[in-house]
């Protein structure tokens, strides 16, 4: 898809990272080449064929990275969008949103979150895990990145946030906490919740489908996050 922001600000990235060139094909220009993965000491671990094509929302969504040279699965497991495009699932929905807040650029998302991505994946093929984690996927991926943000002490306790969250709780200054009961909320949660409210729609979403989680599994362990 055309994006004239995108075109823009790809122009610069021949410069930085000379593998990558920039490809007109049907209107829309990208950027096409070869990506190093290249330790502190200069010694290159990978290379990567990759394309970096405009997302429908950037610079507010990330660009869609694809991976062209068969080098992982592409299957949920190894965070690739298995069902829709094939697209790298570089981070869970509502962090890249947050990130991608006030705009972020092509140079910033290769740089900060594609070649970590690749580079994590260098690692699992050959330690057969990820260095720096993984969020699950779906769902669960998502719940771990709330209560990375929140720390619920359980369930429902992370309903109830998020229940809060979408009312836009906002109590006086000098509330106690409703969940720690030992500081006052601005001083705990506010920020956090101020954060999420962001990413409200998602949240509206995920909590009918948490209130089914609980219903199924009242003690659902939470990560330990």
């Amino acid at each position: 898809m055309k994006n004239i922001q995108f075109e823009n600000d790809i122009l610069v990235i021949p410069d930085t990272f000379n593998k990558l060139k920039i490809i007109e094909s049907d209107g829309e220009k990208f950027l096409k080449g070869e990506v190093d993965i290249i330790d502190n000491e200069g010694k290159v671990w990978d290379v990567y064929q990759v394309e970096i094509r405009s997302s429908e929302e950037y610079p507010f969504r990330f660009p869609k990275l694809f991976e062209k040279g068969d080098a992982f699965p592409k299957i949920v497991d190894w965070h690739v969008y298995e069902f829709d495009d094939k697209s790298c699932c570089v981070d869970v929905t509502p962090n890249e949103i947050l990130i991608c807040k006030k705009g972020l650029n092509v140079l910033e998302y290769i740089q900060r979150f594609a070649i970590p991505y690749l580079a994590n994946q260098t690692y699992r093929k050959r330690e057969g895990y990820y260095l720096y984690g993984e969020y699950s996927h779906g769902i669960m991926g998502r719940v771990e990145f709330y209560q990375s943000k929140l720390k619920a002490q359980n369930l429902l306790q992370l309903i109830q946030m998020i229940a809060l969250i979408l009312k836009g709780y906002n109590p006086y200054r000098t509330s106690i906490c409703p969940f720690c009961h030992k500081s006052k909320f601005r001083r705990c949660h506010k920020n956090v919740f101020v954060e999420l409210q962001d990413v409200s729609w998602i949240l509206s979403q995920d909590i009918e489908v948490l209130h089914q989680l609980y219903s199924r599994f009242p003690d659902f362990k939470l990560p330990n996050i």
